[in-house]
């Protein structure tokens, strides 16, 4: 992303790679902070909500937005329900624990005030997310990324396999299923 900026060239954007949970950054340098999926997936995200609220001048703006779902949104979203629904006992809890605490409006909203932010107003925003089902053996090839799919093994995988392409049937319109996925926009002022 940061090679993608700066091949722009643009003279007023600079495009630097740093931890977001230590930002290499002066207090208060900004006018608004924005993380769109980012947070969320930090080992600290109360770090990284601190650390938008403190580049952010008084007064600023900050939006982040984050999955409704602790499991995500898209294929992950869709698999997860899967697994929960054929193997309950199976499903592990997602690495990034974020996922699930941003997940509620309410959580989110306090976690923002928390980090220094004042008057939250949180909005749900559903998106199909589409997903391109020419060839199955490429939609396959997707699980192997999901956390819930390696706890499974070859009997349980195979079920679920075919529980998904059994949706996908059910669902698709020509080459393209539509997954709903729902984000939480918050966006809040720094106190």
């Amino acid at each position: 992303m940061v090679a993608r900026v700066r091949a722009h060239g643009a003279a007023n954007i600079e495009a630097r790679q740093m931890d977001g949970q230590a930002l290499d950054l002066p207090d208060a340098a900004f006018d608004a902070a924005v993380s769109v999926f980012g947070v969320m997936l930090f080992p600290d995200w109360r770090a990284g909500l601190c650390e938008m609220a403190r580049v952010t001048r008084p007064g600023g703006s900050a939006a982040i937005a984050v999955w409704k779902s602790a499991d995500g949104a898209a294929v992950h979203l869709l698999l997860s329900q899967i697994i929960r629904r054929l193997y309950p006992d199976n499903v592990t809890p997602m690495p990034c624990t974020g996922l699930a605490e941003l997940a509620d409006p309410g959580r989110l909203a306090a976690a923002l005030v928390a980090a220094g932010f004042s008057d939250p107003a949180i909005a749900e925003v559903t998106h199909d997310f589409k997903l391109n089902v020419a060839n199955p053996g490429d939609v396959d090839r997707l699980f192997e990324f999901m956390p819930h799919w390696s706890g499974l093994d070859a009997e349980q995988s195979a079920a679920v396999a075919r529980a998904f392409r059994s949706e996908i049937e059910r669902g698709r319109v020509g080459d393209s299923f539509a997954i709903p996925s729902t984000a939480l926009i918050a966006t809040a002022r720094r106190a």
